[in-house]
């Protein structure tokens, strides 16, 4: 009787070798290939070893989904909840991602309703389709190249508002040397609810301060004053005037003067320093004529202490109203040439474009547009190649 049992179980396991055996090789080599990849939208808790574990069968796996999804994953230890991850089957390798192409889509008749594409939920294996053959050709695509002077010419030959009062308030300036008349901001006239460790107060929009005139002369209410502190400038221009906001004259009390702040640039501070507003008038929208033989000069000083440009930054130059020099001129920023033993030399380009905000007799303050190469240091060549109408 056992015998007759082993026969059996040996006979019903042919059976099931020779029908899989009747299945073509090369059917089964086809339906493999024409798998698609599956997605899986991680979710929260998951790793790429839970992951390997849970659709793959083995965790060590988890290096085949990263290699897969390199374009989604910049480090196989930080995966996101939602992110969606291609997931290999037998015999894929790593492929990189391919971008969807542009399809118009045809307009619909007033009573026919699109079919609303449904989100798949989180956690959820897809197979999407078979790329096609034109998301394929976009993957070695080149793009084109972007000309740099190209890219910055919109300021010189687009309308666009030459300057505005914020801008030109708060970029501050060089004093040359010049004396000027400093009065003092004395502090808030509001004790603070906690009490401070040391008298240094500071003050915010609408806070109320306490003011004080310079010597021998006086402010009335309705004065706008500019609030400023002082940093070392450049060697024989100077110190840089920084300002911090501004603070407009609003009660006379004998003793002292009331005002209130009207506008911030920075930390104010009491003993920081007062100077008048200067007027100032908006220009609108004009557009820059092109400057063939500009003024060229070079850069000062950086306002902030930063050691890379950034647009909206401040730079100081050494060119002024003597030389021509106005409000809303723009200028260019060049690298100079320079032959160097046994390297490469540098060789002229372009690395900023720049607008002046505001005008003194031999220096400017000039705003930065744009920036291509972020290294500025002082020394670098400037051109004047657009000037606004007078």
């Amino acid at each position: 009787m056992p015998r007759k049992m082993i026969c059996r179980s040996k006979l019903f396991a042919s059976l099931v070798l020779l029908g899989a055996a009747a299945v073509p090789f090369s059917a089964a080599v086809s339906q493999a290939a024409s798998r698609p990849s599956a997605t899986y939208t991680v979710r929260p808790g998951d790793t790429l070893f839970s992951i390997a574990r849970q659709l793959l069968g083995d965790h060590h796996q988890w290096s085949r989904i990263y290699e897969l999804n390199r374009d989604v994953l910049g480090n196989p230890n930080r995966i996101e909840p939602g992110q969606v991850l291609r997931m290999p089957f037998e015999g894929e390798t790593a492929r990189p991602a391919e971008p969807a192409p542009a399809v118009d889509t045809p307009a619909a008749a007033p009573d026919v309703k699109l079919p609303t594409p449904q989100r798949p939920a989180r956690g959820v294996v897809v197979f999407p389709s078979e790329p096609t053959e034109a998301q394929q050709d976009t993957t070695f695509r080149r793009r084109r190249a972007v000309d740099a002077t190209s890219a910055l010419r919109t300021y010189r030959d687009q309308p666009y508002r030459a300057l505005r009062s914020g801008e030109f308030h708060s970029a501050g300036f060089l004093t040359e040397d010049a004396a000027l008349p400093y009065g003092t901001l004395l502090g808030t006239v509001t004790p603070p609810q906690i009490r401070n460790m040391t008298n240094r107060t500071s003050a915010t929009l609408h806070t109320t301060v306490a003011v004080r005139a310079p010597e021998g002369a006086t402010y009335r209410v309705g004065d706008s004053l500019l609030v400023v502190q002082l940093q070392p400038g450049p060697a024989g221009f100077g110190q840089i005037v920084l300002p911090t906001g501004m603070v407009r004259i609003t009660e006379e009390t004998g003793a002292q003067l009331i005002g209130t702040v009207v506008a911030v640039y920075g930390p104010i501070r009491n003993e920081q320093l007062l100077l008048p507003v200067e007027p100032f008038t908006d220009g609108g929208s004009s557009r820059a004529q092109p400057v063939a033989d500009g003024v060229t000069g070079t850069v000062l000083a950086r306002r902030e202490l930063r050691e890379l440009a950034q647009p909206q930054q401040f730079l100081f130059i050494d060119r002024g109203s003597r030389d021509g020099v106005a409000r809303g001129d723009l200028f260019e920023i060049r690298r100079a040439p320079d032959a160097r033993n046994g390297d490469a030399g540098t060789i002229d380009e372009l690395m900023a474009v720049v607008q002046v905000v505001h005008v003194r007799e031999r220096s400017a303050t000039v705003r930065i547009v744009n920036v291509i190469s972020p290294d500025v240091p002082p020394g670098t060549p400037i051109k004047q190649v657009g000037k606004l109408p007078t």
